[in-house]
């Protein structure tokens, strides 16, 4: 229920909006007070529901805006805003793979490194999509990037990031890299600098 008044779909408020003016319409115009209010009130339903969708995020859109983050905070080379929205035992592993990085000093150091070495600039979150369970949000991201290595030819990428309760808040505890342009497993795990 929650899921409908704070990430609204946008057919509730329309059907809302629809009903109220038909009904506000049509008691206006037969002078019936009893469902003019009522069509009013749907009206306001809908405009209220409207409002708290915008207004309130759920944790599902929570994760979603703070995975985009990262990102932005990798592009910009904001390493401080990087660490403040990682869990400090957040770990770094490529899908079919092992663990690259194993905390958040080692991820934060390999990211610092990665962005030097491939010259990364111009990223682009192109896709997200997030599923939650009780405990667990799943942020699958597509993402491109521009790179001095490639020559400014864009590299297609694929993560999921993994959003997990801890009290009220929810931290990030894993990102997984599913893919780099056609790499995976291991021949992705390759590209990923080892941190000193």
């Amino acid at each position: 229920m929650s899921e409908l008044l704070f990430d609204t779909p946008w057919w509730l408020p329309t059907i809302l909006a629809g009903l109220g003016l038909y009904c506000f319409w049509s008691g206006n115009r037969r002078q019936e007070a009893k469902v003019r209010n009522a069509g009013f009130a749907l009206l306001a339903a809908a405009v209220g529901v409207l409002l708290l969708s915008y207004f309130v995020d759920t944790p599902r859109e929570t994760a979603v805006r703070r995975s985009k983050t990262l990102v932005r905070s990798v592009e910009a080379r904001e390493w401080a805003t990087l660490k403040a929205n990682l869990d400090p035992g957040v770990s770094l592993s490529v899908l079919g793979f092992n663990v690259l990085y194993e905390n958040r000093d080692d991820l934060i150091k390999g990211a610092q490194l990665g962005v030097e070495k491939y010259g990364v600039r111009n990223v682009h979150v192109l896709s997200t999509e997030a599923e939650q369970t009780e405990s667990l949000i799943s942020v699958n991201m597509s993402i491109v990037s521009e790179q001095e290595s490639t020559m400014g030819r864009p590299v297609p990428t694929s993560w999921r990031l993994e959003w997990q309760r801890s009290g009220k808040d929810w931290t990030l505890v894993r990102i997984t890299c599913i893919k780099i342009g056609s790499l995976t497993g291991e021949t992705a795990a390759r590209q990923f600098p080892v941190p000193r």
